[in-house]
């Protein structure tokens, strides 16, 4: 029996719009206030960083301009308190916490943006025959698409959407995994605290309860993974997914309940991954001669739609 973990490579590989410029693209025309927002709180008006930011989105999302942010909310702390009162700090953290609660909508513009995306599936083909309908295999799905089900036709109880889909009941999951920049801001906090700063100690507090919010704790989804009997499982295959560092818990999981002679294969876009793919898998204990590499074109391997309306 094979464990495919599909990645967002796949449902681009189906020509579905699903980059993160993709998503950034639906805020523009559908929740502009929320993205100008947003945006805001990373590039402050650099134009050139809107790239680097959308590009690495979950990882860009602890990254917000701290030194630049708590200057302009330094400026912005006249709310006509006097000094000495007792509620300083306690109003000026109800008020930077009411100017970043915005981000509280991000996941739900990301579930709407979603259902957008799933519905161009009616026009959508299989694109390879290594997934087949009716077999035995299991798939953790990091997408939030049902490309899996409605294309493929594979049955529910053989796909885990390990960060939740878009006709489910719960939030998705889209976060960063830095810690260490909430426990950066926490510190600095408890400073300012300890100094009798009033002023500064909310924006610090502000700060940090944002990138809680969009901190994503993979730990709490490592239970998910036992909807499955790795025992059964012969061989991994991934494609589409970057192997980026957020994920890789849950790969050193995978790699926990798997055989030691499971064969990992991954399909890769570019040459350039070869090398990064190999260390981060050896990074969760795959040894190295565990690991295949195949170009993702052959796992690409019957038409599209498109490619066959071209032919004819």
């Amino acid at each position: 029996m094979n464990l495919f973990i599909i990645g967002n490579g796949f449902d681009r590989g189906h020509n579905l719009p699903t980059s993160y410029w993709d998503f950034r693209t639906f805020l523009k025309k559908n929740h502009y206030y929320f993205l100008d927002d947003f945006e805001e709180k990373y590039y402050l008006g650099k134009e050139d960083l809107k790239e680097f930011l959308w590009n690495n989105l979950e990882f860009n999302l602890a990254n917000i301009q701290d030194d630049v942010l708590a200057e302009q909310m330094y400026q912005n702390t006249d709310l006509g308190l006097e000094s000495g009162n007792v509620g300083i700090e306690d109003t000026l953290e109800d008020y930077f916490i009411g100017r970043f609660d915005y981000i509280e909508n991000l996941t739900l513009y990301l579930k709407e943006w979603i259902g957008e995306v799933n519905g161009e599936l009616n026009g959508k083909n299989k694109i390879t025959s290594f997934i087949k309908e009716n077999s035995p295999d299991k798939f953790i799905n990091f997408n939030y698409t049902t490309t899996l089900e409605e294309i493929y036709k594979i049955e529910n109880e053989n796909v885990l959407h390990i960060h939740g889909v878009v006709d489910g009941d719960d939030d998705l999951i889209l976060g960063h995994s830095n810690l260490d920049r909430i426990n950066y801001f926490n510190e600095k906090h408890i400073e300012f605290q300890n100094k009798l700063d009033e002023q500064s100690a909310p924006i610090f507090y502000t700060l940090a309860n944002y990138c809680f919010k969009t901190y994503k704790n993979v730990n709490k989804n490592m239970h998910l993974l036992s909807k499955f009997n790795f025992d059964l499982i012969e061989q991994i295959m991934i494609i589409g997914h970057s192997l980026s560092d957020v994920d890789l818990p849950y790969f050193k999981e995978i790699k926990k309940r798997t055989g030691e002679g499971i064969k990992w294969t991954i399909f890769f876009h570019s040459d350039n991954q070869v090398d990064m793919f190999r260390e981060q898998l050896k990074k969760v204990g795959v040894n190295e001669q565990q690991i295949h590499m195949i170009p993702s074109a052959e796992f690409y391997n019957l038409p599209t739609l498109e490619q066959l309306s071209f032919e004819l």
